[in-house]
């Protein structure tokens, strides 16, 4: 077996520490020794109470104030580079999410290590910022994964280290989905799960709730409740818009909910893949997406849902109004949402299936074990 030494640098509950655990709850029951380094400043996150890791706490915190959040990122990276060049054996792989950890890519890169980066984003701003870590990531990785092929297109990463596998749902999300799937009662329910940023279009799903009164939306932030209760101090939030701070566990919303929203703007921040989204359509929910970025993937407009710039608050309007009112269209689209589900994990599992026939380094054993579909239990050769 082998020792994996994973990065991650803001445990909270978002999209890419829920992938990473995946991977990582595998790799432990596959026997092999996990060391994660990763901050949680909130007390809990989707990586934390995980069996068989020992847990290295970063010294890193998130702030609004951006000065501050740039002072505790960089002192961060310094911490990872003293700690992982002493840390570290030649034999360890270390397995980096996100391009954020260049500090441990460094070191990984100092002490001769394979190192392995799982890559979700591409809206890092500055672009200065974006660009030293990509060059990083370039001269350091030994392979890249990449959740959707508009992702890996965003990149000038050598081309043989680079392969694409989507995101995949654990068993157990499926499982309670499936479960769940029975008629909705009133009221209509619109429902966006994301973090507390503008660019999440947060403020164009608060407008959606005041254009369409009569229908019920759901806003699940990745925030406390005191952060929540500042930032809706200032948006005339209407009755029919309900707020709720950090989720857990979130099946009680999707079986509620008749529609699935992300309206991130273009012009400010691009899915790569939405991993929502996916948890939607295994509720066999329609949804409503950007029409940029990795989401297109997974939805085809008119399909299992719209392509809808969240920048043109009037059509969001128009297109849930639609979809309350033609019961038909509804369906269809409920139907091929749920048909898109699994064909999404088949998709997946051919991918690393081919992945592993085809590299030779690092070992396709290692990028099996890493990838996040192995949370499916595929059998390790």
């Amino acid at each position: 077996m082998q020792r994996f030494i994973a990065i991650h640098l803001l445990n909270d509950h978002s999209g890419s520490p829920l992938v990473f655990r995946q991977s990582l709850e595998t790799l432990s029951q596959k026997g092999n020794t996990i060391h994660l380094f990763t901050a949680t400043p909130e007390g809990q996150g989707f990586l934390s109470d995980m069996p068989g890791m020992t847990y290295h706490e970063l010294p890193y915190r998130w702030y609004p104030n951006k000065i501050m959040t740039l002072f505790y990122f960089l002192w961060s990276q310094l911490f990872l580079f003293w700690k992982l060049s002493f840390f570290l054996k030649r034999s360890d792989t270390v397995y980096i999410n996100t391009l954020l950890p260049f500090g441990a890519a460094l070191a990984a890169y100092w002490r001769g290590c394979t190192s392995i980066y799982h890559l979700h984003e591409t809206s890092i701003k500055p672009a200065l910022l974006k660009n030293t870590l990509s060059r990083v990531a370039s001269f350091t990785a030994s392979k890249f994964i990449f959740v959707s092929e508009y992702l890996s297109k965003q990149y000038a990463f050598t081309e043989h280290k680079t392969c694409v596998i989507y995101n995949a749902l654990p068993v157990d999300f499926e499982r309670r989905a499936k479960a769940n799937q029975r008629l909705k009662q009133s009221p209509f329910t619109v429902l966006m799960l994301c973090s507390l940023k503008k660019y999440k279009g947060i403020e164009v799903f608060v407008e959606s709730a005041r254009r369409l009164p009569h229908i019920q939306f759901e806003l699940v932030l990745n925030a406390s409740q005191a952060a929540i209760d500042q930032w809706a101090t200032n948006q005339n939030i209407p009755s029919n818009c309900q707020l709720f701070a950090t989720q857990s566990d979130t099946h009680a919303f999707y079986h509620r909910a008749h529609l699935v929203l992300n309206l991130s703007l273009p012009d400010q921040w691009v899915e790569t893949f939405g991993m929502t989204i996916l948890e939607a359509m295994t509720y066999g929910l329609p949804v409503i997406v950007p029409p940029v970025g990795g989401v297109r993937e997974l939805v085809e407009d008119g399909k299992e849902g719209f392509w809808v710039d969240a920048r043109q608050p009037a059509q969001i309007a128009q297109a849930i109004e639609l979809l309350r009112l033609d019961q038909a269209l509804y369906q269809a689209m409920s139907e091929q949402a749920l048909q898109k589900s699994p064909e999404v994990r088949t998709d997946a599992v051919d991918r690393a299936k081919a992945l592993v026939g085809n590299i030779s380094y690092p070992p396709p054993e290692t990028i099996r074990r890493l990838s996040n579909l192995l949370a499916m239990h595929l059998p390790v050769d």
